[in-house]
């Protein structure tokens, strides 16, 4: 099973229907991203600016979708959301949320996650490099921001992530339907298995995933799946 690398954080079930038609427009050629956010607080925006060094964008901030995709320039970057507009590039909040981007990195998410939740500033920004076909259409990107060991069985193939991991899973159909999806945590990595979930997904084989998993406080990790249509 092959692997990504990055850095990322997140996890009862969200499958997310749809996400907005915009991300057809993505061309060949062009760097582009787009911006989820699966446990932002309830006072968290909702939507903030994105600036690229160049141009200071009003962007959206979704919890239960992707955000439209946004087209960057080439280059290293450093990304900088903001709640205002950037009008002169050499002041912003110094304290402002970056995510610096290197050149080879042509296809990316932008994952963000909140140390408080009353506070802009503390939000941090993560990438996940899907460039140069890193995921292809039908696999899932899993990551695992819990303390336990997780294990998944999708249709025809399993796989397990460690605590505080990632891991690519494959097409667990080779086909567009519904498959059998089952997922299990070892408590601390050790010990016997609970059930998270056990019930039938929707699997496009044209479209690239992601999962994420975290605590919650409470018996069970929590679990986010998203599709990304474009």
């Amino acid at each position: 099973m092959k692997t990504l690398s990055v850095i990322i954080s997140v996890a009862a079930l969200a499958i997310i229907p749809h996400a907005d038609a915009s991300s057809s427009t993505e061309q060949k050629g062009e760097r582009v991203c787009r911006i989820i956010f699966p446990e932002r607080p309830n006072d968290a925006p909702k939507s903030a600016f994105l600036f690229d060094g160049k141009e200071s964008r009003r962007v959206d901030l979704p919890s239960m979708n992707f955000s439209k995709v946004i087209t960057l320039p080439p280059g290293k970057l450093t990304l900088v959301l903001t709640q205002k507009k950037i009008e002169d590039p050499k002041n912003f909040p110094d304290n402002a949320p970056k995510l610096k981007v290197e050149p080879n990195v042509s296809d990316f998410y932008i994952l963000l996650t909140a140390r408080h939740s009353n506070s802009f500033s503390s939000i941090k920004m993560s990438a996940i490099d899907i460039s140069n076909n890193q995921l292809e259409p039908g696999e899932t990107y899993w990551i695992n921001k819990s303390e336990h060991k997780i294990f998944g069985k999708l249709g025809e193939n399993d796989f397990s992530i460690n605590p505080n991991s990632h891991t690519v899973s494959r097409d667990p159909t080779p086909e567009t339907g519904y498959y059998r999806a089952e997922l299990s945590y070892q408590s601390a990595a050790e010990g016997k298995l609970h059930q998270i979930i056990k019930q039938n997904w929707w699997h496009d084989a044209n479209k690239k995933h992601l999962g994420f998993i975290v605590d919650t406080g409470g018996r069970l990790p929590k679990v986010f799946y998203y599709r990304d249509f474009r």
